[in-house]
């Protein structure tokens, strides 16, 4: 009977040997296959000494063995990962930002964002604004002279404010501008809508009238203090909210999600599974009422890129609003293949109602089989 031993090693270790510090004998086992079957182990005093000795050395090698991080045998030449970039956006109805700036810059870098949503920031007129440490604020307010009510604004990152395209403040409630990320151009709004429903259809249109001015190929970041309730009925609105959204929603909160359907947006804040302090946006204390009506709403381009979306509960800013965040990865785009650009042709079916139109049909039907060789 023809009996071959094999040395197994200690799962974890270079060597057939332990690894030093390890009593004599401990850490390679010896034992013996025999007709296709395992012995039991051999007996301490049958294993040698511990090797000391690199085991990647060749017999044909001399000097010491030199380890090359990233080598691999027999392995090509990996491709390069193509550009990516995670941008975080975040949503915040500050509740008056007088005097908050350095508070404001603060938490934001502490959270690490990139573009912040602000909203009921109770601002006079619209301007830009340098902030501590680089940070830019693009706000828009009512004009001077009336009373200080919503306000909104965007707070841009120093690393971003560079490719800043355009700024445009339509009102107190709704400012956008165009950047560049890479070789995509984001469109970002931030929007305050009004708390009576008397308002809202107004509001909408105003938002409506933005998105439809964005330049074409624009990717949106919509960033806004809504004011109104989603629900979670996925099957419904399929692709603008998913199942993760609590149930508060009334009769009255469809035209949020009609606008959204319209426009192919997708609110983000439904897209992931979060427990209720890291879904709900507002609380009151005093009455324990709490809802989700700040969110994050991107267009369908964005919208398998989008990581996680939550709320985030440990910042300081004296509001009953918390900070809404959402990490999104932008990935360069592949070029258009060369060549003849395919053409897409849409066969109008319905016009065959006509009878007029289907007999014509018809007749060039029969013509193409008689031209059929038999």
């Amino acid at each position: 009977m023809q009996i071959t031993t094999r040395t197994v090693t200690s799962p974890g270790l270079a060597s057939p040997g332990p690894h030093p510090g390890v009593r004599p004998g401990v850490g390679a086992r010896r034992r013996v296959f025999a007709c296709g079957t395992w012995l039991g182990k051999v007996r301490r005093k049958d294993v040698g000494p511990p090797s000391r000795r690199p085991t990647t050395r060749r017999k044909e090698h001399r000097g010491p063995v030199q380890c090359v991080l990233g080598s691999s045998h027999g392995r090509g030449s990996q491709r390069p990962k193509p550009w990516t970039k995670n941008l975080a956006f975040g949503i915040w109805n500050v509740t008056s930002l007088g005097g908050k700036e350095p508070e404001l810059v603060r938490e934001v870098e502490r959270y690490r964002l990139d573009i912040v949503g602000l909203a009921s920031t109770h601002s006079l007129g619209s301007g830009t604004q340098l902030l501590e440490r680089g940070w830019t604020l693009f706000s828009s307010g009512v004009p001077h002279g009336e009373r200080r009510r919503a306000g909104v604004g965007l707070l841009i990152a120093p690393q971003l404010s560079r490719h800043v395209l355009e700024f445009s403040p339509v009102n107190e409630r709704v400012v956008s501008l165009c950047l560049r990320a890479g070789d995509r151009c984001l469109t970002v709004v931030s929007a305050y809508g009004p708390n009576n429903s008397v308002d809202y259809p107004t509001f909408l249109e105003t938002l409506r009238g933005v998105l439809e001015g964005a330049p074409t190929g624009d990717s949106i970041v919509l960033l806004g203090d809504f004011n109104f309730h989603v629900g979670k009925d996925s099957d419904t609105w399929s692709g603008v909210i998913e199942r993760n959204g609590p149930p508060d929603l009334s009769s009255s909160d469809v035209l949020l999600l009609d606008f959204c359907a319209s426009h192919s947006l997708s609110i983000t804040n439904t897209m992931f599974k979060h427990k209720g302090a890291h879904q709900y946006t507002w609380y009151q204390d005093t009455l324990g009422r709490r809802s989700m009506i700040d969110f994050v709403v991107v267009s369908s381009d964005l919208r398998p890129h989008v990581l996680d979306t939550r709320v985030k509960r440990g910042e300081e800013l004296s509001t009953d609003h918390h900070l809404v965040v959402s990490w999104i990865r932008l990935q360069r785009r592949m070029p258009d293949r060369l060549g003849r650009p395919k053409r897409i042709v849409r066969v109008c079916w319905e016009r065959l109602a006509d009878p007029s139109v289907r007999g014509v049909f018809n007749s060039h039907l029969w013509e193409s089989f008689n031209q059929i060789s038999r």
